[in-house]
């Protein structure tokens, strides 16, 4: 919001500037109208563009689906009202100054195409250099809706947690009975979101990404998550404690049972061994939720494989 702020004070600063001074005040050439409302135009087009897609987000959010924002029409609507603003501002000045020559508003349009580009490189920097001076920088976090789960809803939300690299937080978010609750994920260090998503047997949905499979279940009372990983030729699950963590074990031997580690929580697993048999492809998340029939299964290759099997590793 500060980098807004600061782009639209820069913006601002020629309009001000030739209606502070006298003789620019008074001096309605046609160039001088169109320095002092093409600047104006970019940023009606830069906050219609933000508040159209604020309100687009709010929507899919309240309504709990996912779709694509209508960029085509944000972008439409926001020249729209940009040219709007520029045409009448110059008319108004026409007719409050007087002008010599014929009023033309090409030339203001023309200049607010030229001065678009560096504008939205501008912008883009000062959101940037805002973001990278962040001692502990923090995105928003964006929802990815599901299909819904009988009475509950479910959300693949991330949140980038580095200005420039594909370092991001992630949580599951849960909808039912008009309440929310979230479950935090491991946290993603370094690589694109790239999950695969399947349903079992028993109608439970499988999470599959490069680091860990998660078990969600939404078919009890309570929404659960769990982390499923193999050992010693079975296949065990531990419920994920609801914190941020990016350091984990694999599942090892502790008082005769099996544990793992989770953050720093040694959380005992339950043998679900067979429960993988007959899952169904379901979709995938990448920058959203894609449906199995819009986007074929693409193999999710697991790093540390070999190692995650023999219950002594730590990352």
């Amino acid at each position: 919001m500060l980098a807004d702020l600061i782009f639209t004070v820069l913006m601002l600063i020629l309009p001000v500037v030739l209606w502070i001074v006298p003789e620019t005040r008074r001096n309605n050439d046609n160039w001088i109208i169109a320095l002092k409302t093409a600047p104006v135009g970019i940023l009606v087009a830069f906050w219609t563009g933000t508040l159209l897609s604020k309100i687009a987000s709010i929507i899919c959010d309240r309504q709990e689906r996912d779709f694509e924002p209508p960029f085509g029409i944000i972008i439409a609507v926001s020249l729209t009202a940009a040219f709007l603003v520029i045409i009448l501002g110059g008319l108004f000045i026409k007719r409050k100054f007087g002008m010599e020559k014929k009023y033309n508003p090409g030339l203001s349009i023309l200049l607010f195409v030229l001065a678009l580009p560096p504008a939205i490189l501008a912008a883009t920097l000062i959101s940037c250099a805002g973001d990278f001076m962040q001692d502990d920088y923090k995105g928003g976090w964006g929802s990815f809706w599901l299909p819904r789960e009988g009475n509950t809803g479910i959300a693949f939300q991330e949140q980038p947690i580095h200005p420039f690299l594909s370092e991001y937080n992630y949580r599951l978010c849960f909808s039912r009975d008009g309440e929310r609750s979230y479950q935090l994920l491991l946290t993603n260090t370094g690589g694109r979101t790239q999950f695969n998503v399947y349903r079992l047997k028993d109608g439970r949905l499988l999470f599959r990404d490069k680091m860990w499979d998660y078990l969600v279940d939404v078919l009890g009372p309570e929404c659960r998550v769990l982390r499923v990983e193999p050992f010693e030729d079975k296949l065990y699950a531990a419920r994920i404690p609801n914190e941020l963590f990016n350091t984990w074990s694999a599942p090892m031997r502790k008082d005769d049972g099996i544990v793992m580690m989770i953050g720093w929580q040694t959380v005992p697993a339950e043998d679900v061994t067979g429960i993988l048999d007959g899952m169904t492809y379901y979709g995938c998340i990448q920058d959203r939720f894609y449906p199995a029939e819009e986007k074929p299964e693409e193999k999710i290759k697991k790093m540390f494989e070999q190692e995650k099997t023999e219950g002594t590793l730590y990352y």
